[in-house]
């Protein structure tokens, strides 16, 4: 299938025809080239620096934006907490960063570089943009500028379906703690049937 069959398959998704078909499915036309760009991307950091993806996000974090709380960070990464700890542990073993206490609020904790964190830094820098510039290379900034408007306009619209449409994940756990008491209660009622069916007053 040549570039203009799936781009055409694409659009003939939003034709109101009701038949789901993954290999015309918009999500995953857009996870496939988001997850290969990711992927390459983190191949490249980790054969050239020993960093997978959650350490160098972290590292191209504190070289964007300078220190940060380490409470903030789940806020700017999109990975799970537990991640975010473990490779920011790694970072501060490996000697890259620094946990430092907060200036003004003596109770939150802060990650900075050390002088070998900057200097990997500057390393990573270069590979990043060399990729970056590799993705681009035939691609005009009058289609950058589209991608970008096009990507805002379908986040905004996920956003928007999860508010209408998704659970939030209290309410999830709560729905489900439910149906697992409900369970619990069914398995009980009937192991209370089966006993008094098969007492000694019971008929063969």
């Amino acid at each position: 299938m040549s570039p203009d069959d799936d781009l055409l398959a694409v659009v003939h998704a939003h034709s109101g025809r009701p038949a789901f078909n993954f290999s015309n499915y918009l999500p995953y036309h857009l996870t496939f080239p988001v997850a290969t760009v990711s992927r390459v991307l983190g191949s490249a950091m980790e054969s050239g620096f020993g960093l997978r993806t959650t350490h160098w996000r972290i590292m191209a974090l504190l070289g964007s934006h300078g220190p940060v709380s380490t409470r903030d960070l789940s806020s700017y990464l999109s990975s799970e907490r537990s991640a975010i700890s473990r490779a920011t542990s790694e970072l501060i073993a490996r000697g890259y960063v620094l946990r430092i206490i907060h200036p003004r609020d003596r109770r939150l904790l802060m990650l900075q570089f050390s002088t070998a964190g900057k200097k990997l830094f500057e390393r990573m820098s270069e590979v990043a943009l060399q990729f970056e510039a590799a993705l681009i290379r035939n691609v005009s900034r009058h289609e950058l500028m589209i991608v970008d408007q096009v990507l805002k306009k379908l986040r905004d619209a996920a956003l928007e379906y999860r508010v209408l449409h998704v659970k939030p994940k209290v309410q999830r756990a709560v729905a489900a703690g439910r149906a697992r008491r409900g369970a619990a209660r069914e398995r009980s009622a009937r192991s209370r049937r089966s006993a008094r069916g098969s007492g000694p007053g019971s008929r063969a």
